[in-house]
């Protein structure tokens, strides 16, 4: 009688196919990198976004202030040579009055030193833009540390290039409020010298008026032409644009660099806790490879 063979698969044993395991070829760090590569792609694109409405902005302001300031500027041109005029006239009128030359000739000493203090301070003049505006914005294989140097750099030359714009973008109102300054001034200090002033009310009426001239000679701010003025403004608007697209590819890089390292360390944190996994995992894959070695370590 043929002798019958038990089933081999005993209660409590499971056979070698029943066993899982792990999968040879999967690599989820892919996964890592495609969601890196988008949080980049989103940063860059929120910066730009954000960017783009703000200079959308000052470009209208731009356009408008080119022709607001040439209108400005030939209009305070009549009145800062009117106002010349009448100057010359007033400081010789006084300087009769006060008939005294150690007089006006101290106003004049103390009127170079106060010119050289204000020089001292940087009072504002010219153009403010700047002219390093050519930024880096190659992000290729360029490490973190080195991509949060450059945000910082291209940031500070952007934030000047913006507040140079701002500041400069009220120019023609602020021209024709200088040019009204002086022209007030003046016939306040022509009204007080008719009532007949006398002693130190003269000298504080001469040092009035050559506070004035002081005003006269500022008042074009260091442009000496429209297209001076325009060409600054731009040069500002310029440096900005350029900034921002630069700091748009950067932030982006950074984005994903950051990405990056926190999904190593979130995989180096996994690894620790399933260690017997993982080399199944590796295991696996040399199975697959086959030609194991006789030297292999015996653990």
């Amino acid at each position: 009688m043929a002798t019958t063979h038990g089933d081999p698969r005993k209660p409590g044993h499971r056979s070698s196919d029943a066993q899982p395991k792990p999968c040879a070829d999967c690599d989820p760090n892919g996964l890592d990198t495609l969601k890196c590569d988008a949080e980049g792609v989103k940063k860059q694109a929120e910066v730009t976004t954000s960017a783009a409405a703000k200079l959308a902005e000052r470009r209208t302001k731009y356009d408008a202030a080119r022709a607001k300031y040439t209108q400005a500027r030939e209009d305070a041109a009549k009145v800062v040579e009117e106002s010349g005029v009448q100057l010359a006239q007033l400081l010789e009128r006084l300087k009769c009055t006060i008939d005294d030359e150690r007089i006006v000739t101290r106003m004049k000493r103390a009127h170079q030193s106060v010119q050289a203090k204000l020089e001292e301070c940087g009072a504002p003049g010219g153009c403010c833009a700047d002219d390093e505006c050519d930024f880096d914005a190659n992000t290729a294989g360029v490490a973190l540390s080195e991509l949060y140097a450059r945000r910082a750099d291209i940031g500070r030359h952007t934030t000047q290039a913006e507040k140079c714009f701002d500041d400069l973008i009220g120019e023609p109102e602020e021209l024709t409020k200088r040019t009204t300054a002086i022209k007030d001034e003046l016939a306040k200090i022509s009204e007080a010298m008719g009532k007949g002033e006398k002693g130190y009310a003269l000298v504080r009426l001469y040092a009035r008026l050559l506070v004035v001239k002081q005003w006269l000679i500022d008042v074009w701010r260091g442009f000496s032409s429209s297209n001076d003025y325009v060409n600054c403004l731009c040069k500002a608007l310029t440096c900005s644009l350029k900034g921002w697209q630069a700091l748009a590819v950067i932030e982006g890089a950074i984005a994903k660099a950051e990405c990056q390292e926190e999904a190593a360390e979130d995989r180096c944190a996994e690894l620790q806790q399933s260690l017997v996994e993982e080399l199944l995992a590796e295991y696996s894959k040399l199975l697959k490879q086959g030609g194991d070695g006789e030297d292999d370590d015996q653990s």
